[in-house]
């Protein structure tokens, strides 16, 4: 008797990790639950309410959910590559699959084939046990996508006021106002800055900050690659912004690194220079720990080789690790190596559970090679656009002199 044993292939998820009996039964329920809905949504307008309102009885998910999946599987059926992928790994939960239908709504149907090829890419594993992506790096990266492709997503914030306080019963006021993604990350850090220097709450280091009490200064770290036109910008502890976005804080930058001059730098002293820190943040993106959501600016920077053993105070040793899972390194819950081109990170932990982190900082290989493909297609999108505008205006008739009317 042939008896076949199923093995790891040489690049999977931790969630499709053969060796682990947890995720082998967790990989088995989404293969199932995927082909219920699959099955069991209604697919015509006419069966829809009814087809809910059944769902809703028999699984006792909310209506706003099995809506939301009927929306999900639609899109997933106009992304073969994607639910090819997903039909072979059963990798994604409904939450991921709504994730992508939400932030593909309203993509025009000639570029669907453009995203199901780089979300197919993106959502195949690179490394052995890698962390999936989460739903919001799955929707961050359709929003990059869309950037490239001049394509953004409908902003919800249009419809809103910009600005408005309401008044609690209690005698405080609520304030709320919408801003672009880099303002408001330039606002919170200002207030958690001035809330830790004084002691006050958040609600006070506003109020001082709006009134004017205090005068912050902020560092915000623009990555962006000078030696490619039309390439996308990256700003720590956001992502990768709109083309407009990213221009506008660009020109407004007020000094320009190279971080080629800084990536072999070693220091002398414990603490790393804040150039060395923005190569460091680069580099990793966020906490390297597997599954942990914490952006850069909020990470320690670690020595993987305590400085106090020897280890040095440079990129190839310091890698960003939030305050929780630092301490947790520091009293040996886990360990961890990692490559310091790359950021790619081995995390062990002390019950021998691993697994492998891939970062999406602007500074790894994989980064550079999607800023390269952003360029190359906004250029290619320009020389188009530039040659439609010629062969209009060449064909259009010149106007007649017409006479004056008196």
């Amino acid at each position: 008797m042939n008896t076949c044993i199923e093995t790891n292939p040489v690049h999977y998820f931790t969630v499709n990790n053969l060796d682990d009996p947890q995720a082998i039964t967790m990989t088995a329920l989404r293969k199932l639950e995927y082909l219920f809905w699959k099955s069991g949504l209604p697919t015509g307008d006419t069966d829809r309410e009814l087809g809910i309102s059944t769902l809703t009885i028999s699984t006792g998910h909310s209506r706003q959910h099995v809506d939301n999946l009927i929306l999900a599987f639609a899109q997933l059926k106009e992304l073969p590559k994607v639910e090819g992928l997903q039909e072979e790994l059963f990798h994604l939960n409904p939450p991921r699959l709504i994730a992508i239908a939400t932030a593909l709504f309203g993509l025009k149907p000639e570029h669907l084939e453009i995203v199901d090829e780089h979300l197919a890419e993106y959502l195949t594993p690179k490394a052995p046990n890698q962390t999936l992506p989460t739903t919001r790096a799955i929707a961050n990266k359709i929003a990059a996508i869309r950037d490239m492709l001049n394509n953004p997503k409908a902003s919800s914030i249009s419809s809103k006021k910009d600005f408005g306080t309401n008044k609690n019963p209690d005698g405080t006021t609520d304030i709320y106002a919408n801003v672009d993604s880099v303002e408001g990350k330039l606002i919170g850090e200002a207030v958690k800055r001035h809330s830790a220097a004084t002691g006050k709450s958040q609600g006070e280091a506003f109020t001082d900050l709006i009134l004017g009490n205090i005068k912050a200064t902020i560092v915000l770290n623009l990555y962006t690659a000078r030696d490619l036109a039309q390439a996308p910008v990256w700003a720590s502890g956001i992502g990768w912004l709109d083309e407009e976005t990213g221009h506008h804080w660009v020109d407004r930058a007020t000094r320009t690194q190279d971080m080629d001059t800084v990536i072999g730098k070693h220091l002398d002293g414990h603490d790393p220079s804040p150039d060395l820190r923005a190569a460091v943040e680069g580099r990793d993106g966020g906490c390297s720990s597997p599954y942990c959501g914490v952006s850069a600016p909020n990470c320690d920077l670690d020595h993987r080789i305590n400085h106090g053993d020897g280890g040095c105070t440079c990129t190839d040793n310091l890698h960003c690790w939030c305050r929780h899972h630092h301490n947790g390194k520091t009293c040996g819950r886990m360990k961890y190596l990692s490559d310091a081109l790359t950021g790619i990170t081995i995390t062990v932990f002390e019950d021998g559970t691993w697994a492998v982190t891939v970062p999406e900082g602007p500074l790894t290989p994989q980064s550079a090679r999607w800023a390269q493909t952003v360029s190359q297609y906004r250029s290619a999108h320009r020389k188009r656009w530039a040659a439609a505008a010629k062969r209009e205006m060449d064909s259009t008739p010149p106007e007649e002199d017409t006479p004056p009317p008196f």
